[in-house]
């Protein structure tokens, strides 16, 4: 079994930027597992486990679903934590784009027609920074993320969809593509 995903990942130069606030983030040594920037990308659809004979049967229905899709521009910006700040689980930097809700809600139908259920959360367009394991040190963090809450990491096109397998080890995931679905250029 695969544990797998699909995701878009962004320009190298939004990562950059990511980094610089996620260092400064990390000064205050809160107890937070952090992401490799290297490893950034916005989920669109979870898949959990599945059979490597599925591989090829879901990146044809991505690619039926997403045949005309045009390529779009995202902006990544601002921090902020879910559920909230009070009680944060994950830190993440937000996203929006005019084609992010389109092209979730385009690879959701696609899944659901190979029997994927439904997600039944509603998408929050994020790049995951990092899951905060316990309130230690949170009060000198969310010092950091008041001066930098509006701040601005840049913006990339987002040309291609890509089907990931994860694999979890204890340094933290490590995430392989299984195949790429382009976009139309716009």
């Amino acid at each position: 079994m695969i544990r797998a995903f699909i995701a878009v990942t962004l320009a190298p130069s939004v990562g950059e930027e990511i980094a610089k606030i996620q260092s400064l983030l990390k000064e205050p040594q809160g107890d937070i597992r952090w992401t490799r920037i290297d490893g950034m990308h916005l989920t669109l659809k979870f898949l959990g486990d599945i059979a490597h004979s599925q591989v090829e049967q879901i990146l044809v229905g991505l690619r039926n679903a997403l045949d005309n899709h045009l390529s779009f521009h995202v902006q990544a910006h601002g921090i902020g934590a879910f559920p909230n700040l009070n009680r944060p689980k994950v830190l993440w930097a937000g996203l929006s784009g005019e084609g992010l809700a389109g092209l979730q809600e385009q690879v959701e139908s696609a899944l659901v027609r190979l029997d994927f259920p439904r997600e039944e959360r509603g998408f929050t367009p994020h790049l995951t920074l990092g899951r905060v394991r316990s309130l230690r040190g949170w009060e000198q963090v969310l010092a950091v993320i008041e001066r930098y809450e509006r701040v601005q990491f840049g913006e990339s096109v987002v040309d291609h969809v890509t089907l990931y397998q994860s694999t979890l080890r204890p340094d933290g995931a490590v995430y392989s593509p299984l195949g790429t679905v382009l976009l139309q250029k716009a």
